[in-house]
C-alpha cells in the first residue's frame, strides 16, 4: 500500500470513529433513553369553588421504554384517591400503566379541588420502567362562590316608595328605607327642571367605588364575567375608585351613570360587584304618567 493511501484509510476510519462517539450522552456508549412524552389538552389554569371538582385532560406517550405509572400530586403531597376519577382504569394514585397504556394513554380526570381558598399546583407525573420521568402541572385557584342577580333602581324623584335598592335581594325599595343600599339622586328640581340626574350614592352605611379597567391596579383584561369568587370581589375594593362628586348636603355621589360602568360596593363586612346593563330614561313631560319612572337595570354579584 502507498503511504499516501494508508494515510487516506486511517483519517477516514479516525472520522468514523469520532461520528460514532460523538452520538452517545450516556456515558455508556450507547444512546441515552428518552422520556414519556406527556400533553394536557386542557386546562393550563383552573378556577373553581373550593371543595369542588375539576378536570384535566391528559395524554402520554413512551419514550424509549414503556410508561410505567401516573402520580398526581398537590403541592407535592399524593392526592388522595377518594379525590380522584378517571374515564378509564386508574384505581390507585400512582395509577399503573399496563397493556395499551404502557405504549400510550388518553385520560379525562376529575379532581375534587383542595377545600381552603388558595392556588396550587397539581403535578402529573408519569415515569417509565428505567425511571425516567415527565411532569405537566396545573395550577388551581379556589375560592368562595358567589352568587348573582339582578336589580331595578328607579328615579327617586318618582312616587314613594321608589328611588333605593336592596342589593341582598334585588328588591327595589324606597331611598331612604332600612333595606336600601344604593339610592339614586333624582332630578336636578323637582319644581323647576324635571331633568334626571342619572347618579347613584350609598344609603345606610354603604360606600361605593368605580372599578375601571387599567386604574388602581385593575388589569386592563379585567371584566365583570371573569369575577367568579366572593374574595375577588373583597379585594377588588381597594383597587376602586372614589367618588369626586359631592350632592348638595355633602354626600359622594357618582358621575352620570353609563352603560357598562361597574361598581363595587362595601357595607360593613358585605361586599358587592355591579355593572350596568340597562338604563331606561323616561321623557320629562309634566303630568306624564310615565314621568320620573327612569331606571337602571344593574346585575349585582354578592
Amino acid at each position: 500500500m502507498k503511504p499516501f493511501t494508508f494515510f487516506k484509510s486511517m483519517m477516514l476510519f479516525s472520522i468514523l470513529s469520532l461520528t460514532l462517539f460523538s452520538c452517545t450522552d450516556d456515558g455508556s456508549g450507547g444512546i441515552a433513553d428518552t422520556a414519556p412524552v406527556v400533553t394536557i389538552t386542557s386546562p393550563a389554569d383552573v378556577n373553581v369553588k373550593k371543595d369542588s371538582t375539576f378536570v384535566v385532560k391528559i395524554s402520554g406517550v413512551k419514550g424509549t421504554n414503556s410508561m410505567k405509572t401516573l402520580t398526581i400530586n398537590e403541592a407535592g403531597t399524593k392526592v388522595a384517591l377518594d379525590r380522584i376519577t378517571f374515564n378509564t382504569g386508574g384505581g390507585a394514585n400512582p395509577a399503573l400503566l399496563s397493556g395499551a397504556n404502557a405504549s400510550s394513554f388518553d385520560f379525562t380526570i376529575s379532581i375534587k379541588a383542595h377545600k381552603d381558598v388558595a392556588t396550587k399546583k397539581y403535578d402529573f407525573v408519569v415515569s417509565d420502567d428505567a425511571g425516567l420521568t415527565t411532569t405537566k402541572s396545573v395550577n388551581v385557584t379556589t375560592g368562595t362562590g358567589l352568587f348573582m342577580l339582578e336589580g331595578i333602581l328607579l328615579n327617586q324623584s318618582g312616587p314613594a316608595g321608589q328611588g333605593g335598592l336592596d342589593l341582598d335581594t334585588g328588591a327595589g325599595t324606597g331611598s331612604a328605607a332600612a333595606t336600601a343600599d344604593i339610592r339614586d339622586e333624582g332630578v336636578v328640581d323637582p319644581v323647576n327642571d324635571g331633568t334626571w340626574k342619572q347618579q347613584i350614592s350609598g344609603v345606610n352605611g354603604s360606600e361605593i367605588k368605580y372599578i375601571k379597567k387599567g386604574q388602581n391596579g385593575v388589569a386592563e383584561s379585567f371584566s365583570f364575567a371573569g369575577v367568579i369568587f366572593q374574595e375577588q370581589i373583597i379585594s377588588l375594593w381597594s383597587n376602586g375608585v372614589a367618588f369626586n362628586k359631592k350632592s348638595t348636603d355633602n354626600r359622594d355621589v357618582s358621575d352620570k351613570v353609563a352603560l357598562g360602568d361597574v361598581f363595587v360596593v362595601k357595607n360593613g363586612t358585605k361586599y358587592y360587584l355591579l355593572t350596568v346593563k340597562n338604563i331606561k330614561i323616561t321623557p320629562d313631560i309634566l303630568n306624564d304618567p310615565n314621568r320620573n319612572k327612569d331606571s337602571y337595570t344593574f346585575d349585582v354579584k354578592l
